[in-house]
């Protein structure tokens, strides 16, 4: 039975607008909607010309564990809860403090002063709140607050140079 622009086997169709009686599914101009009593799938095939704003404040989510988007690109900031990140083509910034644990980077760049709150002493080559695998050059003054390890190569300590603030004297010590 069909009236006008309605059958009910295939739906409603008028101009960009068709409701599909079969699937269930909405489709307005270039947007599809599927299952349209609980609106589970969205579908643009053309831009959104217009902000997306949830209807409540940190509710909702894009995407989730199982459904991950691949790709996002985006041109302007972000804002992670108050802390921004923007990025151009060679530098990424950071607004509040950087976490970034078992991160691997490639290159750092500090343009003031590197803090490590972490009081891990050194107690071997692997161990302590700095440990690196390589060299280290420094351009300038190196100071310390406490003992300076030799290992002789190895990775444990078998002697150090010290400052015996009672005698102000240095002490060698070996192990």
């Amino acid at each position: 039975m069909t009236y006008k622009n309605f059958n009910v086997k295939t739906g409603i169709k008028t101009g960009n607008i068709r409701l599909d009686a079969a699937s269930g599914n909405a489709n307005v101009a270039n947007i599809t909607v599927t299952n349209l009593a609980n609106i589970s799938i969205l579908k643009v095939t053309d831009y959104v010309a217009s902000n997306l704003i949830p209807n409540a404040n940190a509710t909702y989510s894009i995407g989730n564990a199982a459904n991950r988007f691949q790709n996002i690109a985006l041109s302007g900031n972000i804002d992670l809860n108050g802390y921004t990140i923007n990025a151009n083509a060679t530098t990424a910034t950071f607004s509040g403090n950087l976490v970034a644990d078992g991160a691997n980077f490639n290159s750092i760049s500090i343009n003031n002063t590197l803090e490590i709150n972490s009081t891990t002493d050194s107690t071997s080559t692997e161990t302590g709140s700095f440990v690196t695998s390589g060299g280290v050059g420094i351009a300038k003054e190196l100071t310390l607050g406490g003992n300076l390890n030799l290992t002789g190569g190895g990775t444990t300590p078998k002697g150090s140079l010290g400052y015996n603030s009672s005698a102000d004297s240095f002490e060698f010590q070996f192990k």
